[in-house]
């Protein structure tokens, strides 16, 4: 069968089976395989994630991962735009440890102000297959820019004009590309039906993106725990989904359950607020247009197909947990489930994204499931994707190198067990005791109850401005049937094919614009949770500039924003011009430890 026709009929989202056949019994490696499950876009406070508001979009999701695992209640992201969120979660670094600015030409300014180089050469992948013996698989999108022969760091391999990053044993990768005819790089692409060639691989307007990403994953766990069944593997699966233009699978383009609500949030007081409720807010929040009823449109077709595409991200996780329950390795196997950062969709008057640090754009999901986590568990703790390369390398045994500036998140997803209690929910690897042994040495005296406590009391987040983005709905000429949905990505809330409309940015849209940030937003905050120092707080401190231009150390800050986040949730009251200067002292200090920390210095 041609790669083009298999990509499209070997359809798990639709209900279709894999024709990919399974061969062996059931294998276990000494080390816990481990799937990571990465969103894009997804928001957590607007209910399209985890913990649920009622409704989801992902209900097996739900009852697979969220039922059968723990729930994170505060994890946020360090920076809420893709490629330097991205770039933190492979690092396990934050973003002041990876920046960049732009050559004294203006050029080679890394990819959102991330110094590309630096994350390609040492990512958690590379030392996963280096020192543990993982094989690695990638399969959707990567970073926005994708790895060339002078950022791939040391050790990539160039095929075919594909640049891969040492570390990765299959390639599907993407800066995000198309929902619809994707295209992908390509290495290693040959197992379980799938013959891609090295190099690029073009899909056509049969294929779909989720699907793609999901088939080649699962046929490559089949084709590894087959053929290398002691061999752990880390699948790291990461659809487009739910990222702008939010174009849903075909099959689930009119879908929508009854119970599901008919718009996004919009009872909330951050949405279409006025001018005056926005005037101690920083930057291009203070100044945005009211939202017009198109406007408003576009937001409830956005919010709707944003749901949309995240039916086939369900189907993916589903199947993808169903594999591993066929070859026998589900209980012993670590699936975790997040996003790159929230969202936005109304609030503040801006119609759509993210780059903002407010909580809908920064608090996203965490779901973890494996042995030692007890299912239906929650945790409280706060942390960041910059925990997750660390605590991936702890379930393999390896020991947080020095340089990373994240903690291992496993003593709290199994508490029970780092206090020494016999697992309840499967058998426990011999590397992850190895880990929690080692923590508890660490630990000293007081022995299980100290890394809990000792658990930081706030998230630290930091964003560079990256471009106006500004979003126009008015004055658009519609694309013709040729150039619309279902036959090419749209950028319309109405999808209906032939008549697409209800569109944005593209097809000469120039009225009815709201810019989604400028150059005031550049912040480092601390966000701190309820019972610490601070409470239940976002404090934030800005600096006006353009990283591409000049260097940002937050030496020249011209803006503050403090909010009561439980009297408070939608962070209309900035409370720093009635904060006594002891507080906003202890505010400070606390954020720039933050700010300077690198590797086992960072809180």
């Amino acid at each position: 069968i041609p790669t083009s026709t298999m990509l499209h009929h070997v359809l798990l989202l639709s209900g279709l089976m894999l024709a990919v056949l399974f061969v062996g019994a059931s294998a276990k490696s000494a080390k816990p395989s481990i799937v990571w499950f990465l969103t894009d876009d997804q928001d957590q406070m607007l209910g399209s994630s985890f913990p649920t508001k009622g409704a989801t979009p992902l209900g097996k999701t739900q009852a697979l991962m969220a039922d059968m695992g723990a729930t994170a209640n505060n994890f946020f992201i360090h920076t809420p735009i893709c490629c330097p969120s991205r770039s933190e979660l492979l690092s396990g670094r934050y973003f002041h440890n990876i920046k960049t600015t732009c050559d004294e030409d203006g050029g080679n300014c890394g990819c959102m102000h991330v110094d590309e180089a630096v994350v390609n050469g040492a990512t958690f992948a590379r030392t996963l297959k280096e020192d543990a013996g993982y094989t690695v698989g990638m399969f959707g999108k990567y970073l926005n820019n994708m790895p060339s022969p002078t950022t791939g760091g040391p050790g990539a391999v160039t095929v075919a004009g594909t640049t891969v990053p040492a570390g990765f044993d299959a390639w599907l990768g993407n800066g995000g590309g198309d929902y619809i005819s994707p295209s992908f790089n390509t290495q290693n692409i040959s197992f379980g039906g799938f013959d891609i060639p090295d190099g690029m691989w073009h899909g056509t307007e049969d294929n779909y993106t989720t699907a793609t990403v999901g088939n080649v994953s699962i046929a490559w766990i089949r084709h590894v725990v087959t053929e290398q069944p002691d061999r752990p593997f880390f699948a790291y699966i990461a659809p487009k989904a739910a990222h702008e233009p939010f174009n849903p699978a075909p099959w689930y383009r009119e879908s929508w359950d009854p119970s599901w609500p008919t718009t996004e949030p919009t009872s909330n007081p951050a949405w279409n607020s006025s001018a005056a409720a926005r005037s101690d807010h920083h930057g291009n929040i203070a100044t945005e247009n009211m939202i017009s009823n198109q406007a408003a449109t576009v937001i409830t077709d956005v919010f709707k197909n944003r749901w949309r595409t995240l039916m086939s991200v369900d189907d993916v996780i589903a199947d993808v947990i169903s594999a591993c329950e066929d070859l026998g390795i589900a209980d012993d196997t670590y699936f975790f489930y997040s996003s790159d950062h929230g969202f936005q969709l109304g609030e503040f008057n801006i119609p759509m994204d993210k780059r903002q640090p407010y909580d809908w754009d920064t608090r996203i999901h965490l779901l973890a499931r494996g042995p030692g986590i007890k299912p239906g568990s929650t945790w409280n703790q706060p942390a960041t994707q910059v925990d997750m390369a660390p605590t991936f390398l702890g379930i393999a045994g390896l020991s947080k190198p020095a340089t990373l500036d994240g903690k291992s998140l496993v003593p709290l997803l199994m508490p029970s067990v780092y206090a020494g209690e016999p697992s309840t929910n499967g058998k426990l690897a011999a590397s992850l005791t190895q880990h929690v042994g080692e923590l508890l040495a660490r630990a000293g005296p007081a022995g299980a109850s100290a890394y809990a406590a000792g658990w930081r009391t706030a998230a630290f987040i930091e964003y560079y401005y990256v471009e106006y983005n500004t979003k126009c709905v008015g004055n658009c000429t519609n694309p013709n049937e040729a150039q619309g949905y279902p036959h090419k990505d749209s950028w319309c809330g109405d999808l209906t094919p032939g008549s697409n409309a209800n569109c944005w940015a593209l097809y000469g849209c120039d009225t009815d614009c709201y810019p989604t940030e400028s150059p005031a937003n550049n912040f480092i905050v601390l966000r701190s949770m309820p019972g610490s120092q601070f409470g239940d707080t976002m404090y934030a401190e800005f600096e006006t500039g353009d990283l591409n231009r000049a260097e940002i150390n937050f030496t020249k800050v011209d803006f503050h924003e403090l909010y009561n986040s439980t009297a408070d949730p939608w962070q209309m009251q900035n409370l720093y011009n009635s904060t006594s200067a002891t507080t906003l002292t202890a505010l400070h200090d606390a954020l720039r430890v933050f700010a300077s920390c690198a590797g086992d210095a960072c809180p």
